[in-house]
């Protein structure tokens, strides 16, 4: 089981190419391979994200929210934490069969990820190669570009993870700091915007 403490951003159309740009810059950026998951709809007020995705079946409850956090003039998000984990091939066989019979119930998201990995330290906040370094605890900064139901949109997101006591720190100094580099181009990062996956996915349930 994994806890982790998260802000999401979620925004219609591709990605702003500045945005891209900026982002992705540095050398130890990892553009993940395409992706499908498909997410089983909850109401929101569930707290509950439930998905398919590469075989296995991921499940992840809400512990906690921790409300609206500034991290920059322009960037205010809100913090959950939370907890994951997956099961293998018998639950996936059942779950499976449901997407079968109640399509429905289901949505289907592409997801283009580009990654920052980032070791916080006692005193200093390092960025480390997401593609090759594997941290059991950090934060990751991530963004993704969604196709679902034929339409474009994009998150932002941060992601800590470890030692639950220091999750929301890190994702706190880790938020902070990227917000705050000197070629961030300008694009509001709302409290309006920001949003879980279930949270979001619900307005397209049918």
């Amino acid at each position: 089981m994994l806890t982790s403490a998260e802000v999401r951003w979620f925004f219609e159309g591709p990605i702003p190419a500045d945005i891209e740009k900026w982002f992705g810059r540095e050398g130890l950026t990892h553009h993940a391979a395409p992706r499908e998951d498909h997410y089983l709809v909850f109401p929101a007020a569930l707290g509950l994200g439930l998905k398919l995705r590469e075989g296995r079946l991921e499940v992840k409850p809400l512990i906690k929210v921790l409300g609206v956090r500034n991290f920059a003039a322009d960037a205010t998000g809100n913090v959950q934490v939370w907890e994951k984990w997956s099961d293998g091939d018998a639950a996936v066989m059942e779950f499976e069969r449901l997407r079968a019979s109640c399509p429905d119930l289901w949505v289907t998201v592409v997801k283009e990820r580009t990654l920052r990995k980032f070791s916080p330290g006692c005193d200093s906040l390092g960025e480390v190669d997401a593609g090759t370094v594997f941290l059991s605890e950090g934060c990751n900064a991530e963004l993704t570009k969604i196709t679902m139901n034929g339409e474009t949109h994009w998150s932002f997101a941060f992601e800590a993870f470890g030692d639950p006591s220091r999750a929301e720190d890190h994702v706190s100094r880790v938020a902070a700091r990227v917000f705050s580099e000197a070629h961030r181009p300008h694009h509001p990062f709302s409290a309006n915007n920001s949003h879980s996956y279930p949270e979001w996915l619900e307005r397209f349930a049918k």
